[in-house]
């Protein structure tokens, strides 16, 4: 059943402090997607550098990997206190 009139929404009566696409920015950048393409990224860097024997090749790779598994692990670890805090996890 479909509604006849639509509730308009509520005018902000102030500035939002935060761009939302700053907030989408940070979600993609902790987000699994992130972490799954950069991992690939860095495998077939790190391979490059084995092949062609260059130890920075192989630095870089672990660089990009690390860079982009700290805030997906970050995240992840928060939402879990989170949901332990609110009695949601059971361990």
């Amino acid at each position: 059943m479909k509604t006849a009139t639509a509730l308009p929404a509520p005018a902000l009566s102030y500035k939002p402090k935060v761009k939302k696409l700053l907030i989408k920015g940070i979600i993609y950048l902790t987000s699994e997607k992130l972490f799954t393409f950069a991992s690939v990224i860095a495998v077939l860097w790190e391979w490059w550098g084995v092949c062609t024997d260059d130890t920075h090749a192989i630095a870089y790779g672990a660089m990009v990997w690390l860079a982009a598994f700290t805030p997906w692990a970050w995240r992840q670890t928060a939402r879990d206190l989170r949901q332990d805090r609110l009695g949601l996890k059971q361990w």
